[in-house]
């Protein structure tokens, strides 16, 4: 079978370059409160592994023999949370209060009584239900993960009650954790907002590219997990055109396993893979990060596209017909999408793999 998994959201069978994230995490869920790895922020563009590391981080907690429940990055997600994941999981701890019901009766010789056992509705508020969870949990040496993935999609208001509820279990020292990830600009905005200040103490990850070492063997030891190789000539071509992107791996990879012989996967299995890659990128990652973007950015990329990166950030200004400073504006916004990074002094260059080629193509 093939070993790659070209799909966002799955762990792959071999993950790059977050073994150190995930054994700080592992360190301070065993630690005890106050570890800073207890809360983190995981940003990055499209495709860098943020759903992915978010999976490790609740293997890990698993692990740690701590609880982990996934929050819903939806309109609706502390409803869910208080009414649905916390009293299943206080349910299953044995905190949960139930009472029984008298559905029915008849005099004897004819019937017999019968009674149903109902939960209480929901009335308790999200911070009594998740001191609930966590005192429970801190009497058998456990704790509780919460994981939000989308943090960009979340409900302003609905962070702030989260941030209140997580802030008091932190000052009674109670065991508690959240791993939450998103794209580097809404998360800037949000983290903007009243109300999340304990979000912005939460420690900062910044998924960027990976070294082509790490990229390299990942390759390699993916495709042993299938029974082939890469033969030398093959990933030399295989990192070069991932640009250690970590979503790359996964593509190039499963790709060129698709047109490889039974042994090994050779240059010209890699070298007939890479149109397919650059369409498929373009389709999955591309689209989805231009979607919405203002005409003025798109402007800024465009002209980028056209004469080529790295490009001076004065010939863009001059371009756009606008003045150094405002060109500065655009720039900011840019990197924070993760769509272009700095690239010397004066420069800048594009943030995702093969965007130069996905505007000129357009």
């Amino acid at each position: 079978m093939n070993p790659f998994r070209p799909s966002f959201g799955i762990t792959p069978a071999v993950v790059a370059g977050r073994d150190g994230v995930v054994a700080n995490v592992g360190i301070a869920l065993r630690e005890g409160p106050g570890s800073p790895y207890r809360f983190t922020l995981i940003s990055g563009a499209r495709g860098t592994g943020k759903t992915v590391l978010l999976n490790l981080l609740e293997d890990e907690a698993t692990t740690a023999h701590w609880q982990v429940i996934r929050i819903p990055a939806s309109r609706d997600m502390i409803t869910e949370l208080r009414d649905v994941s916390l009293p299943h999981l206080l349910s299953n701890l044995g905190g949960s209060q139930r009472e029984r019901t008298i559905t029915g009766g008849s005099i004897a010789g004819i019937g017999s009584l019968t009674t149903e056992v109902k939960s209480q509705p929901p009335t308790e508020s999200l911070r009594t239900r998740l001191r609930e969870a966590c005192t429970l949990l801190a009497a058998g040496d456990s704790g509780l993960l919460l994981t939000l993935d989308e943090l960009q999609s979340a409900s302003p208001d609905d962070l702030h009650l989260l941030s209140d509820a997580l802030q008091d279990l932190v000052r009674d020292e109670l065991p508690v954790a959240l791993a939450v990830a998103g794209l580097p600009f809404e998360i800037a905005e949000l983290l903007d907002l009243p109300g999340t200040t304990f979000l912005r103490r939460a420690m900062p990850i910044q998924l960027g590219t990976l070294p082509d070492s790490d990229v390299s063997e990942t390759f390699q030891a993916t495709a042993r997990t299938g029974g082939r190789i890469f033969t030398d000539d093959a990933l030399q071509l295989a990192v070069a055109a991932c640009r250690g992107y970590a979503y790359l791996i996964q593509v190039i990879g499963s790709i060129s396993w698709v047109f490889a012989d039974e042994d090994a996967i050779s240059e010209d299995s890699v070298r007939r893979a890479l149109p397919q890659v650059r369409e498929r990128i373009g389709i999955q990652v591309h689209q989805p990060a231009l979607r919405g973007l203002p005409e003025r950015e798109r402007e800024y990329l465009e002209i980028m596209a056209s004469t080529g990166a790295p490009t001076p950030t004065g010939d863009i200004a001059a371009t756009m017909g606008i003045p150094t400073n405002q060109q500065t504006t655009y720039r900011r916004r840019l990197i924070e999408r993760g769509l272009i990074t700095p690239s010397g002094h004066g420069l800048v260059d594009f943030g995702l793999p093969y965007l130069g080629d996905f505007l000129r193509a357009r």
